[in-house]
């Protein structure tokens, strides 16, 4: 069986690499031969300014040579994995090229990517492209989404929709937990983001102030924060440590942290997020603090395995209580180690992915 994944990212994009490239063993072993073909190249991530709009018009073409191949032959794949959409910014018109010529895809979302288009604040992109999404997912054999706010959106656009959260592979984090040893006789609260995701630091700096004020003996690693939202602040003051995301040492960090916290403006967006912060953090055998937002909302069990906070004085009460209580923290870690094991597992995930595609092939050749 050949398929033909066609991401946005190559492997180095956090969420191509973890619903499609993590992917390719165990399908292989299932008899399922995938071939990836990201829409934008490495050198997306690295380069700036003018050589960076061709870097992008270089993936549109490169993209179009690809879907024109598969338009002329439609029967070289047996199945397409479609990561959000075809073509970033356009309609669904080769979506829908695909549709008519019999191509058969599964388009995948972990993000509420449709919201990019329908809450634009550019009026051209809202007006020609607010049911772009609707569009890709009706022509899909099957949607899957990583949570039940994607769910209820998809839902409205094709009865077949599938959930599939967002998994580690556990193994590799199992081995790094049994060789990692803490050499640091200091409190760590972390969190791992991105650039676009820093925003929501700022919203708990006055918890952050305030926790330090009291426990000096603390610090909270921040791991892939864009420093630029913080000039002009003293780091020392709010015991901040800035550290560079590299894929070699991220593990490595978070089992540093004693909890891992992932905070979230209530909207839209955030509300399609898959909550995979927390997933790592579990699988590293954390306790965890969240904003009770979306998936935040199921992968956490208050007083369980880790607190929802909204407000300065629950981050504060919430940071406190696990500082203070080392009991609470390991009851709490060795529930999210069961949670991941049991419920978020990658194992599980491919032999639910596999039955899916192979259902989906056997009611085509019906």
């Amino acid at each position: 069986m050949k398929i033909l994944a066609l991401t946005k990212y190559p492997y180095e994009g956090p969420s191509s690499r973890y619903r499609f490239y993590n992917y390719r063993a165990c399908f292989l072993a299932e008899g399922i031969e995938m071939r990836i073909e990201p829409f934008f190249s490495k050198s997306y991530f690295a380069t700036l300014g003018m050589m960076k709009f061709f870097v992008v018009l270089t993936a549109y073409f490169r993209r179009l040579s690809v879907v024109c191949q598969i338009l002329l032959s439609p029967k070289k794949y047996d199945l397409l994995l479609l990561e959000y959409e075809l073509f970033p910014y356009f309609p669904a018109w080769f979506e829908y090229l695909l549709y008519k010529r019999g191509v058969k895809y599964i388009v995948d979302y972990d993000d509420a990517i449709f919201h990019k288009y329908d809450m634009s604040q550019n009026r051209l992109i809202r007006g020609l492209l607010k049911n772009k999404i609707a569009k890709v997912m009706g022509y899909a054999e099957h949607v899957i989404v990583c949570n039940a706010y994607l769910e209820a959106y998809a839902k409205k656009y094709n009865d077949h929709t599938f959930r599939l959260p967002t998994v580690v592979l556990l193994d590799t984090y199992k081995e790094q937990m049994q060789a990692f040893q803490k050499e640091e006789d200091v409190f760590v609260i972390g969190w791992v983001g991105s650039r676009t995701t820093s925003i929501y630091i700022l919203e708990i700096l006055p918890a952050i102030k305030r926790f330090v004020n009291v426990y000096k003996n603390v610090r909270f690693d921040l791991v892939g924060f864009d420093r630029n939202l913080l000039m002009g602040v003293n780091l020392e003051d709010y015991h901040l440590n800035t550290i560079a995301w590299s894929e070699e040492q991220e593990i490595k960090h978070i089992l540093a942290f004693d909890v891992g916290i992932m905070p979230l403006h209530d909207d839209a967006w955030s509300r399609g997020k898959c909550g995979f912060k927390l997933v790592q953090y579990m699988s590293c055998k954390k306790p965890v603090i969240a904003s009770p937002v979306g998936m935040n909302c199921a992968l956490v069990k208050e007083g369980e395995n880790g607190f929802l906070v909204k407000t300065t004085d629950e981050w504060f009460e919430a940071f406190e209580r696990l500082y203070l209580d080392k009991t609470l923290r390991e009851k709490m870690a060795d529930n999210n180690f069961h949670t991941i094991e049991t419920e978020y597992n990658h194992e599980l995930n491919c032999q639910k992915y596999s039955e899916l595609i192979d259902m989906v092939l056997k009611e085509d050749k019906c």
